[in-house]
């Protein structure tokens, strides 16, 4: 399974560096390595982080012809500007964890193992000792 997250953020909220750290885990590669059924092959999540004022919507997506699951995870600028760089990765790890369970939780979608899924990306949090 494909596994992507990126960001939409002002530079000053450091979610870019947040995420850069988290890829130094390697979560790519392991979930490159799970199976969980043909339903989805891709799970794309894009952390959005903008000045409230623009007035940004959370976009959730569903494509059943190409299989893949894309999901904005919002998060509060002005939070994150304030927060130190522990802080940022526990916001991250904590949205992620619980806005991936969300949104799937939408969807039925075939032959997609959702429990073992949810239970990898538990499990990959919980090694980074972000949470």
């Amino acid at each position: 399974m494909k596994f992507f997250i990126t960001s939409d953020a002002n530079w000053e909220s450091k979610v870019n560096v947040t995420l850069h750290a988290l890829s130094d885990f390697g979560y790519k590669d392991f979930f490159a390595g799970k199976d969980y059924g043909e339903g989805l092959a891709e799970i794309a999540v894009f952390y959005m982080c903008r000045d409230p004022a623009l007035n940004f919507k959370r976009r959730v997506r569903l494509s059943k012809k190409d299989k893949v699951l894309y999901m904005d995870i919002m998060l509060d600028l002005p939070t994150m500007v304030e927060a130190d760089f522990k802080l940022r990765k526990r916001i991250v790890a904590e949205k992620l964890l619980a806005e991936v369970a969300e949104v799937l939780s939408k969807y039925k979608v075939t032959d997609f193992n959702k429990a073992q899924f949810l239970n990898d990306l538990v499990s990959f949090i919980s090694k980074t000792g972000w949470i």
